[in-house]
């Protein structure tokens, strides 16, 4: 009988070594992953970083064009479709605006329901008379929300 005993001592000492070297791989695999993901996160943000600072050398290059220095060759002919887009956005913008019905502010040029006798952004006084382009035909008066307010107390 105690050879038994024996023999399963010996059985429960070798799983539980074995029992511990699966536990030392699974924890030294989970550090190794733990590791793995705060380097990329630290990558991930290092590389936001440097896009943000593309961006910002792409905003200054623009600027300077905008301001009248030239450039050439790639970057002349990038920042001249940077306007093209732009005013096919813009254009688009108008075309979304005139299906919604639509207007621009001429104070601060929200778009804005035809509904509406006050800007939603600024409060203006929206005239509701459009011209063709549907643009709001400027009313004169400089009554805001705040002043007609104002007046009523």
């Amino acid at each position: 009988m105690s050879t038994l005993w024996d023999d399963l001592k010996d059985r429960l000492s070798s799983a539980k070594e074995s029992g511990k070297k699966i536990a030392k791989i699974a924890i030294d695999k989970t550090t190794n992953a733990v590791d793995i993901t705060k380097l990329n996160l630290a990558k991930n943000e290092a590389d936001g970083k440097i896009n943000k600072l593309y961006a910002k050398i792409g905003e200054l290059i623009y600027n300077q064009y905008k301001d009248g220095s030239g450039f050439d060759g790639d970057i002349g002919e990038a920042l001249i479709e940077i306007d093209k887009f732009q005013a096919e956005s813009d254009e688009l913008k108008e075309q979304i605006a005139a299906l919604k019905s639509t207007f621009a502010c001429p104070s601060c040029g929200q778009q804005n329901d035809k509904s509406n006798e006050y800007c939603s952004k600024c409060g203006a006084k929206l005239s509701q008379d459009n011209d063709a382009d549907g643009e709001a035909t400027e009313d004169k008066s400089e009554d805001t929300i705040v002043d007609i307010v104002s007046d009523g107390e």
